[in-house]
């Protein structure tokens, strides 16, 4: 990313509507993008849906 765009928090407002979706959805996501993973280290509410977050695949 540009270091012009940096700082705004277009990041993530993308995150959390990704994660937002997915909750509503009933998707399980795997933050492999360091970005994601330390977002969700810092919104608990999106830990129940991660799997690096003691998420599990089965319903």
């Amino acid at each position: 990313m540009p270091k012009e765009l940096g700082g705004r928090g277009i990041g993530a407002r993308l995150v959390k509507h990704i994660l937002d979706y997915a909750a509503e959805q009933g998707l399980k996501v795997r933050p492999d993008c360091p970005f994601v993973k330390a977002y969700i280290d810092k919104h608990p509410e999106y830990r129940a849906n991660s799997l690096a977050h003691g998420a599990s695949l089965s319903p």
